[in-house]
């Protein structure tokens, strides 16, 4: 069905100027569709829904979204331990997840892996098999517990993962099905339900019991395509009833894996700089070539720095907050980048900046 054949005249004149505005960028999907989902997210406030949309694109390219499976392969630790996977189908046709979080240990994954990459593993595998099409969730908290309440990074990477969602992937949910939830899931629920939207909220299931969360899911989900776990009739071909070749069992992330956020490249291939306190350093980089790369890593000695970067307009691009150690890359224009260390919240302590910074040209 033409989906501009249900708006009404307010509607349709929103989304031609929409189109209008955005029709230089390098849209993922170029389709009326697409535009539909920001423009409902705003209810069709053009100038918030094209505010939107920009800072979503600014977010694909700091995080290098697109192609990102094949151009940032995943740490292995996440493959292994990180429990969220792709099953199959629901009865609309709505791609189906399954994240076992219960099973799933953050913290370790955290001592093994970087922040970025977990959300990059995450949302890559989303957009592989959504491609900007709704998908369905089973949100499993069997074995959640204290160690994942009383863990500040793990509940603040959840809070941002979902507010990635609602920021970055509007009108894609479709259902989302909490289930083997404890009583200490409250904590969970009442940190991140202010933040999601009515239209989020009302797409959450939340299922009590086995006999109930089997009648539910199937009502929704062809028994083929739903583990026998969940009331299925879905195994692996060895008979495994939890699909573990499609989502693995999580677990404790074994201390082989972990990495002390010291920087792996030898320090004689970075250069130095040093930031004293109360003070910030700024380093210029020219792009000369449309479609060229910056990229970035570094380590600070000594603490904490802050990580900007800046278009010659002053626009900021990147904004990293205080962080020890970061790789990373953006797209960009020909012009000048301006890279910012910024220590002036330390009024004691200077930093020493172990960096390597670069313009990759097509």
């Amino acid at each position: 069905m033409d989906v501009k054949s249900q708006l009404n005249q307010q509607q349709a004149n929103a989304l031609a100027q929409i189109r209008q505005v955005t029709k230089e960028w390098k849209l993922p999907d170029s389709s009326d569709a697409y535009l539909l989902r920001w423009l409902n997210a705003r209810d069709f406030d053009v100038k918030k829904s094209e505010e939107m949309l920009r800072k979503t694109l600014e977010w694909r390219r700091e995080y290098a979204m697109d192609n990102l499976l094949e151009n940032f392969p995943s740490p292995m630790v996440l493959h292994n331990y990180l429990a969220f996977g792709y099953v199959g189908v629901d009865k609309t046709n709505s791609s189906l997840f399954v994240f076992r979080f219960g099973r799933t240990d953050v913290k370790g994954l955290l001592q093994s892996s970087t922040k970025k990459e977990y959300i990059r593993h995450l949302y890559g595998l989303l957009d592989e098999q959504c491609n900007h099409r709704s998908f369905s969730l089973i949100f499993d908290f069997e074995g959640f517990g204290l160690r994942h309440v009383t863990h500040k990074q793990t509940m603040d990477l959840t809070l941002q993962i979902a507010m990635i969602y609602e920021n970055h992937y509007p009108g894609l949910l479709r259902r989302v099905f909490v289930v083997n939830a404890p009583k200490i899931f409250s904590v969970v629920n009442a940190m991140i339900m202010p933040f999601l939207n009515e239209a989020t909220t009302d797409r959450i299931t939340f299922l009590d019991d086995q006999q109930q969360t089997m009648k539910v899911l199937l009502d929704d989900i062809d028994a083929n395509q739903l583990p026998v776990h969940y009331g299925g009739t879905m195994t692996d071909s060895d008979g495994n009833p939890h699909c573990i070749t499609k989502v693995n069992m999580g677990g404790l992330v074994p201390h082989s894996y972990y990495f002390d956020n010291r920087p792996t490249l030898n320090n004689a291939n970075k250069k130095r700089l040093k930031v004293a306190n109360g003070s910030k350093e700024q380093l210029e980089f020219r792009v000369e070539s449309p479609g060229s790369t910056l990229r970035w890593e570094f380590f600070s000695e000594g603490g904490d720095i802050g990580f900007a970067i800046y278009q010659s307009n002053e626009r900021k691009v990147v904004s990293k907050g205080r962080i020890v150690a970061e790789e990373g890359q953006i797209s960009t224009e020909p012009g000048r980048y301006i890279v910012e260390f910024n220590n002036t919240f330390s009024y004691l302590r200077s930093k020493i900046i172990w960096y390597a910074i670069y313009v990759d040209t097509i």
